[in-house]
């Protein structure tokens, strides 16, 4: 039996079914989730603030704000049922991409860093500019905005967004920190308050990346952050139905954690919906209607001005997006013109050197051993250079294969059991039933296979399409300009 085959016992259960309807806005907090009592906490509580330690602040809607603090702070629940404020806009984000880009290339996060990255630590990826993050945050869709705006979804359509009453964006250690304080800007720029989950393996950078905002002069109630206890925090933000969820290279090939999340977002939604219209049917009854009955249009309503997700009462409000955004994979070019001017084109003349610059590019220190969220996935070779290319290719991994500048970095190797190594196992399993051929496998101390090389990809196969698979590089001949792309 194959020592890749996935141990599906390391997902934490979620709570489903009756546990649903407990963790709606109406959920009583004075009951520990081991379920004994526990003496009821709000975070707007003036004593609970001083037992903490924190300011008292002011939220939009004249009521302490519920957390100005990162982890420790105020619980996660509290902070996204806050009420009042309004999203900061385009403008007012991108006018923190100096404060955002100081406090992830300062030199506080470096420990955490080496400890979790390893060699990779000292990498450009970890050291980004202002205008890295503007250039990333223009480059973003918005998660959420007032009104009827449109985001990107999972699989690269369009959907539509109702306004949203905060966005929870979740850090993942495989994206470069460019691309993480976008998606912390974008949250701001659509929603009242953005709520960062942490990462265990970066448990300084969310509180750190607070601290420098606050300093900024960001109002402590539009950010806070909080630890990712065995995922509870992601389960807790997908419980939350106009809460949106921003999140980043989840489980991309089999995303059994992104099918929880959503399945617990349509039972939580379908929940609240049924408690929305019980208590809109019993108030129309008593005031002499008949129960059973749908209500009555309130008059704003029927005049428009109203909210339009209800009508009469017989359809719900739908809930925010999870928006998981995919890795930024690249597709390097040999012999062939690139599709876009963000695609690398490799040198034809020295194939040996294109070999080179493929390696560095899919599994170098930069690329976090091919873990990285932008790591070049695909190699499309010009038929006549192809061969040639592969023999260059291969001697190259050889010469790597015992070098740790090409390794995976600690948080992908600390545990054989990780979601990255898992999605990898499963990946190679799929693809080879595809037809494709493994040319290269890279085994590690603990003969845990990473660095895989896989040839014979055609576009027609998921490898070559809509599935990515981390810490892999397919090999795809350019047959005709036609099917090629």
């Amino acid at each position: 039996m194959s020592t890749d085959a996935r141990h599906r016992g390391a997902e934490a259960p979620l709570p489903f079914g009756a546990g649903v309807k407990g963790l709606g806005r109406d959920v009583e907090r004075g009951v520990s989730r081991a379920g004994g009592e526990a003496e009821p906490q709000r975070p707007g509580d003036p004593d609970v603030r001083r037992r903490q330690g924190a300011p008292l602040e002011r939220s939009p809607a004249g009521e302490p704000a519920a957390a100005a603090a990162p982890v420790g702070g105020p619980d996660l629940l509290g902070f996204l049922d806050g009420e009042g404020g309004e999203p900061m806009g385009l403008g007012g984000a991108r006018a923190l991409s100096e404060p955002v880009a100081r406090a992830l290339a300062g030199p506080n996060l470096l420990g955490g860093l080496e400890a979790a990255m390893g060699p990779a630590s000292s990498d450009a990826r970890f050291s980004p500019t202002a205008e890295a993050v503007s250039a990333a945050l223009g480059a973003l869709r918005s998660v959420g905005s007032r009104g009827a705006s449109r985001v990107e979804s999972s699989v690269g359509s369009s959907v539509s967004s109702p306004a949203v009453d905060a966005v929870a964006v979740a850090i993942q250690p495989s994206e470069p920190f460019a691309h993480l304080g976008a998606r912390v800007l974008s949250g701001l720029a659509s929603a009242p308050r953005v709520a960062l989950i942490g990462h265990p393996e970066l448990p300084d950078l969310g509180p750190h990346l607070v601290a420098a905002l606050l300093d900024a002069g960001l109002e402590p109630w539009r950010l806070a952050a909080f630890a990712r206890a065995g995922g509870e925090a992601l389960r807790e933000a997908a419980a939350r139905p106009m809460v949106a969820m921003d999140l980043i290279d989840l489980d991309p090939v089999e995303g059994l954690t992104l099918d929880r999340l959503r399945r617990l977002r349509r039972l939580a939604a379908e929940s609240e919906g049924s408690a929305q219209r019980q208590a809109s049917l019993e108030e129309h009854a008593g005031v002499g209607g008949r129960p059973g009955d749908a209500p009555e249009a309130a008059p704003e309503a029927a005049a428009g001005g109203g909210d339009p997700w209800f009508g009469l009462g017989a359809v719900d409000r739908p809930p925010a997006p999870i928006l998981v955004r995919p890795r930024l994979a690249r597709r390097l070019y040999l012999g062939v013109e690139a599709d876009s001017e963000g695609e690398a084109s490799l040198p034809e003349a020295d194939v040996a050197e294109a070999a080179e610059l493929a390696v560095e590019q899919a599994f170098g220190r930069g690329a976090l051993g091919g873990f990285a969220s932008d790591a070049a996935t695909s190699v499309l070779v010009r038929p006549d250079l192809f061969s040639a290319f592969t023999a260059c290719l291969l001697e190259t991994l050889e010469e790597t294969d015992e070098d740790p500048w090409f390794a995976p970095p600690p948080w992908v190797q600390r545990d054989r059991g990780s979601r990255a190594l898992r999605d990898l196992a499963a990946g190679r399993r799929r693809v080879l039933d595809e037809g494709a051929t493994l040319i290269h496998e890279r085994r590690l101390d603990r003969q845990v296979p990473c660095g895989l090389v896989f040839t014979n990809v055609e576009p027609r196969m998921k490898l070559g399409g809509e599935m990515c698979v981390p810490g892999t590089l397919s090999l795809v001949r350019a047959l005709r300009e036609s099917s090629a792309r």
